[in-house]
């Protein structure tokens, strides 16, 4: 089954009778990709659903691309669902400009525990260029106000904590994981990195990340394409029923009772994730910063602002001319890219 019929399936049992689970935890990760317009603070999720599904349609929000149209699905199903409705919503907020692209939010599971969550990244190039600069700098913008958002909304003497997302939000939950002091960091009872990037050497090796390996879980798609950059530990495998870069969204991967079906790595993932270590130990830090630097230069002078800008044919001519006076790997990258988002936004899921 899916992750909606995982919902249906589950939506009479509380969370008292059967346990927040991996699954439960991409549930409202997915949830983390809608825009709920402004901060909400201590209101419960049937609430706050109501109120978006009846603000916002189908329509609208399926057009801001495969993850938020997945997350009003997921939506519609949780808020008649007597194991999510009552969820309270404590913290959310949303920052989204040229410059940075960051949102979270804290769900309250029950009394004694909490689940924080981070969004991947959105239509913003400005969340973009952040996924590229996560291999020549730390922290990114975006992690340091991760670690901002859960050093406030983990309490000494509060509940339990489980700490996760998807994508880029994957990393965030891992990264703000790592940089808590002791004491809170001991209330972090589980770390999820659904399908996100890893780290550079420098993090990947340190005492920080030894501090929490025994809490975090690193799930993957078996067909994995984002959660194999960087560095990684063990990860845990799973079966989704698409073969593209469509694997990396959650709506795909297939449930087994409450928990993933395990699988094992596919060899072009295990090529794709040998060719980015290879990449990273032939470039430092400073290289790596320059031809990414180039790249979204080029982005910035055919303005493009938003992946959406890629579908049109009008900004891919544009980049094109651009890109043709610039060295062999960095036109590379730039093409990946522009395939990555044109040929994703337009597969149907």
């Amino acid at each position: 089954m899916n992750i909606i019929e995982y919902i249906n399936k589950y939506k009479e049992y509380t969370f008292e009778e059967k346990e927040f689970n991996e699954v439960d935890n991409i549930v409202l990760s997915i949830l983390s990709y809608l825009n709920f317009d402004e901060p909400i603070k201590n209101i419960n999720l049937e609430y706050v659903g109501k109120n978006f599904l009846k603000e916002h349609t189908y329509k609208e929000i399926a057009s801001l691309g495969l993850p938020q149209k997945d997350a009003y699905n997921c939506l519609k199903e949780v808020i008649e669902s007597k194991r999510y409705k009552n969820i309270e919503i404590l913290d959310y907020i949303y920052l989204g400009t040229q410059d940075e692209q960051f949102s979270a939010i804290t769900f309250k599971i029950k009394k004694d525990l909490n689940y924080i969550t981070f969004e991947g990244t959105d239509n913003l190039m400005s969340g973009w260029k952040e996924d590229f600069q996560l291999s020549y700098m730390y922290p990114v913008p975006s992690q340091i106000h991760a670690i901002k958002y859960l050093n406030k909304n983990i309490k000494y003497f509060g509940p339990k904590v489980i700490v996760g997302g998807h994508s880029k939000g994957g990393n965030l939950a891992l990264v703000s994981s790592m940089e808590m002091n002791r004491l809170k960091q001991n209330k972090i009872i589980k770390i999820y990195n659904n399908d996100g990037p890893g780290l550079r050497r420098r993090e990947f090796d340190s005492k920080r990340y030894e501090n929490i390996k025994s809490k975090y879980v690193h799930i993957v798609p078996y067909n994995s394409f984002i959660g194999v950059m960087l560095r990684n530990s063990n990860y845990k495998v799973i079966k989704s029923n698409r073969k593209t870069i469509l694997s990396h969204y959650p709506i795909s991967w297939i449930v087994e009772e409450n928990s993933f079906e395990e699988a094992n790595l596919k060899q072009k993932s295990k090529d794709l994730e040998k060719s980015v270590i290879e990449w990273l130990d032939n470039h430092n830090d400073f290289e790596r910063k320059i031809m990414i630097d180039n790249v979204f230069k080029i982005f910035e002078t055919c303005e493009i602002t938003d992946t959406r800008n890629l579908k049109k044919i009008k900004y891919i001519i544009k980049v094109i001319k651009e890109v043709r006076n610039i060295d062999e790997q960095t036109k590379d990258l730039a093409i990946s890219f522009i395939k990555h988002n044109f040929f994703n936004k337009n597969l149907k899921n």
